[in-house]
């Protein structure tokens, strides 16, 4: 019999946790699981189940397991929630997860000799900074199309009130013109 990986089991469970509902949930239908609150789920939830806090790696290790991120349409379950599918993972199909395999990379199907030594920790800081600046740019893109609605939401109250006031100059011209004429 085939085995479910502890990544799968965990993230099964954390869904099945009751008191995380808030900031991560199964989807309306249990196609789907939605990460309601990615600050609160990286600052709270990741440590705990999973021994990291960075909410890009935990997207990576969806994506190993082919997991794949959905649009979240009309902002339905929250501005900045993100959503994820897989075929097999679904709130009642408990079996149906050891299906889901991690992805075998297609570049490794040859044996390579692994880089020497001294190679190698070159390659770990440089993409950890790469993904807490993919993360920073992210937060600051979110925080700069909330700023741009919210313009737009002022620009177009603006508008209404210059509406009014031309709409009440042109009644005040016209009571003017009749106390002109009177």
């Amino acid at each position: 019999s085939t085995s479910t990986s502890d990544f799968v089991k965990k993230l099964y469970k954390m869904l099945s946790d009751p008191t995380l509902q808030s900031i991560v949930a199964w989807g309306p239908h249990g196609d789907c699981f939605v990460v309601k609150d990615p600050h609160e789920f990286t600052k709270s939830i990741l440590p705990r189940l999973f021994k990291h806090a960075n909410f890009a790696s935990f997207v990576r290790q969806l994506n190993k397991y082919d997991f794949h991120k959905v649009k979240n349409t009309e902002g339905e379950f929250g501005e900045h929630s993100w959503v994820f599918r897989h075929p097999d993972f679904h709130a009642d199909q408990r079996a149906a997860l050891e299906n889901i395999k991690r992805k075998v990379p297609a570049a490794r199907k040859t044996h390579t000799t692994p880089p020497p030594m001294s190679s190698r920790p070159l390659s770990t800081p440089t993409t950890s900074s790469l993904h807490s600046e993919i993360d920073r740019l992210t937060q600051a893109q979110d925080e700069l199309s909330a700023h741009v609605r919210n313009l737009e939401r002022n620009y177009h109250d603006v508008l209404v009130e210059m509406v009014g006031f031309q709409r009440n100059m042109a009644q005040q011209d016209g009571l003017m013109q009749g106390l002109i004429q009177y």
